[in-house]
């Protein structure tokens, strides 16, 4: 199945994030990812969802999500085409044997050591999914004690100020 990235602009309203995600789960639409925030317009909301599914699964959920009421518009974010980021904080144990080794590796993803205890540190990192995706796996062998992973968040590449606007 292919993942694909929609933005969409909403209006601000109570519980249209809510609307938005019953819908799609409704009608069986898988979301890997589900963020929303306000713009520089507090009258509006960017909700970014990364889905699944064929070509007929993204036309579908497109054309049901344009027939919500506060559905201002929606973009298809392609991968290679936009700007895309989440960020990840992991605790990690470590121990006398292994903390250079894990300093070492946060210093080369560029990540940021935000907590730390004599036996635990908590690392995050902002950046591509596929960084994140790389920074997990070199992480993998040490001991995870938990993480908490963003949702995707995302524009289009260009010079455009405010695109949300331009869409709406």
């Amino acid at each position: 199945m292919t993942k694909y990235v929609l933005s969409i602009v909403v209006d601000n309203n109570p519980n249209v994030m809510a609307r938005v995600s019953s819908m799609f789960a409704r009608r069986r639409f898988n979301m890997t990812s589900v963020t929303a925030a306000q713009t520089s317009d507090p009258n509006v909301s960017v909700i970014t969802i990364v889905t699944e599914g064929d070509a007929h699964v993204l036309d579908q959920a497109i054309k049901q999500t344009h027939k919500l009421q506060e559905v201002r518009s929606i973009t298809l974010l392609p991968r290679n085409e936009s700007l895309l980021c989440e960020t990840i904080m992991i605790r990690l144990a470590f121990d006398e044997k292994n903390i250079s080794l894990i300093k070492d590796i946060v210093e080369v993803y560029r990540a940021k050591i935000i907590d730390l205890t004599s036996s635990s540190m908590v690392v995050q990192l902002t950046g591509k999914p596929s960084k994140i995706d790389g920074f997990l796996e070199v992480m993998s062998p040490y001991h995870v004690l938990e993480m908490c992973r963003s949702g995707i968040i995302g524009m289009p590449r260009g010079s455009q100020s405010d695109w949300w606007k331009a869409r709406a």
